[in-house]
């Protein structure tokens, strides 16, 4: 064998011997690790948990939403589901979960993204409409939308409050935002959404000034979700007018609802669901997001669960329906979910972090799947962020293998 050949057969052994040994010292200790997810804790000063998702196309992730809830719902009294999606919209769902018309193939629908017409948010919306049969009064359950990329159902629920109180006024708004429509909302110019700004403006002030009728005529409550309703047309033409700075508007906004359903709930713990980019206690992509927002007001009233696998089959959203996909994200916390019991776990990172096995791998840089609903560059930096565990989230629930969502149409 020749010098040469013989040095790289060193070279390689000896970096194999390496990489070996340092798989084996950095293995943590599992104590820390949660597989049973119904045994989840949260302190109890948290007023709001945020349960982020690496893709809206995982039938993990969406069924997953619904067995933390239901986990909140037992141990922590919690009553209130907040989805990304449309405030206007959501309330119909509500509608339904509290025996409304329909089914509930058909509320998942009205959430307004296809991304939710699937099996996984029926069967959610059927049980929390299933609970509700039997709930004690005050203690039934709510589904909510903290997102505004859409005005028709919030413009619904508006006009007809406001118009058992002025028909004629009601009319005029309606005709005036009438350009507002979900049909053709994606065909607008940024110009269009400027120039309604005023229109909804001027709308959220005659409702302010009607709030004496409208509670004597229609109830408090009702005064409430109808003048939010308005916020929610004037944050769409904010939102859709912005452009660049589109996502910083969204998740500003988003914020606010979040804010407004604490003001306006019954002081039991909030549950919310969106992306994890949205989720995240610390900003993941060039934005500051809405869990940054809720962690600066909240501080540790706001706990954040982000989630992640190694293999991630999704369903990316294209112009005429739906595609599976599949990409690939090895890091140092989902190579562990493989070997546990479901192939998938919960830990929580503060606690965690008291384990010198994990201290150094949750306070170092970890990259994640962060998929978006269409279809993607398949190159890692583009469908994953980096991110320091334990600054961006307080929980993760990490899954070896993970597919798409059952679809709905």
């Amino acid at each position: 064998m020749k010098k040469k050949k013989i040095k790289k057969w060193i070279t390689a052994v000896c970096l194999t011997a390496m990489l070996t040994g340092c798989a084996k010292n950095t293995t943590p200790d599992m104590e820390p690790v949660q597989t049973n997810l119904d045994t989840i804790a949260i302190p109890e000063q948290v007023q709001v948990v945020g349960l982020g998702e690496a893709s809206h196309g995982v039938k993990e992730y969406q069924e997953l939403k619904a067995e933390v809830f239901r986990t909140l719902v037992e141990n922590n009294g919690c009553r209130t589901f907040i989805i990304e999606g449309d405030f206007g919209n959501a309330l119909k769902v509500d509608a339904y979960i509290h025996g409304g018309e329909g089914t509930a193939k058909e509320a998942a629908a009205t959430i307004g993204f296809r991304i939710y017409r699937t099996k996984e948010m029926a069967d959610l919306l059927e049980w929390m409409r299933t609970y509700n049969e039997t709930a004690p009064e005050g203690e039934d359950l709510h589904f909510y939308g903290m997102d505004m990329q859409q005005a028709d159902n919030s413009k619904d629920y508006l006009f007809r409050i406001m118009e058992q109180i002025d028909p004629e006024l009601t009319a005029k708004y309606q005709e005036a935002l009438a350009f507002l429509n979900d049909d053709a909302i994606y065909d607008l110019s940024t110009d269009a959404f400027a120039e309604g700004m005023p229109k909804a403006e001027e709308l959220l002030q005659a409702v302010d000034q009607a709030e004496e009728q409208i509670v004597e005529t229609c109830g408090s409550e009702a005064f409430a979700f109808a003048r939010e309703c308005a916020v929610s047309i004037y944050n769409c033409c904010d939102i859709r007018k912005s452009n660049s700075e589109y996502n910083d508007v969204r998740d500003h906004h988003m914020a606010e609802k979040v804010r407004w359903f604490l003001e306006h709930g019954d002081g039991s713990l909030l549950f919310l669901n969106g992306h994890n980019g949205h989720v995240a206690r610390t900003n993941t992509t060039f934005y500051d997001c809405l869990g940054k927002r809720l962690a600066e007001d909240l501080g540790d009233g706001y706990f954040a669960i982000g989630t992640d696998a190694r293999v991630t089959s999704f369903n990316s959203q294209t112009s005429d329906g739906f595609e599976a996909v599949t990409v690939k994200n090895k890091n140092d916390l989902n190579t562990i979910a493989g070997s546990l019991e479901g192939a998938r776990y919960y830990i929580d990172l503060q606690n965690a972090s008291a384990f010198d096995s994990w201290q150094k791998l949750l306070s170092g840089n970890q990259r994640i799947t962060s998929l978006n609903v269409g279809s993607i560059l398949l190159l890692k930096l583009f469908y994953t962020s980096k991110i320091v565990p334990n600054e961006t989230f307080d929980g993760m629930i990490i899954f070896d293998q993970v597919g798409p969502t059952t679809l709905d149409p």
